[in-house]
């Protein structure tokens, strides 16, 4: 079984978006880090990754406030991996 490497996009501008898409079209998951994000962006990032990933058969999942899990179609991340993620997530942040 192939292992994905999981990206952590922390977009400081809608037109960093772009990354999202292609990183998923790839068949990579992304951690989305919107905590330090205004809201108007996190609101346009959110509603174009909920669109993207129904349109490739993805999921999009709330990990915590302000991190998001954006799975491509067919990649299971266990509860455990989840975890362990956003946290490698937040120390990488520091």
């Amino acid at each position: 079984m192939e292992e994905k490497r999981i990206s952590i996009i922390k977009p400081r501008n809608f037109d960093e978006a772009q990354a999202l898409a292609d990183c998923l079209k790839s068949q990579q998951p992304v951690i989305l880090n919107l905590q330090q994000a205004d809201g108007e962006l996190s609101r346009r990032i959110v509603d174009f990754c909920a669109g993207l990933t129904y349109a490739l058969d993805g999921q999009l999942q709330s990990i915590t406030s302000g991190l998001f899990l954006l799975t491509p179609r067919n990649v299971i991340v266990s509860a455990k991996e989840r975890e362990r993620l956003v946290e490698g997530a937040f120390f990488n942040q520091l």
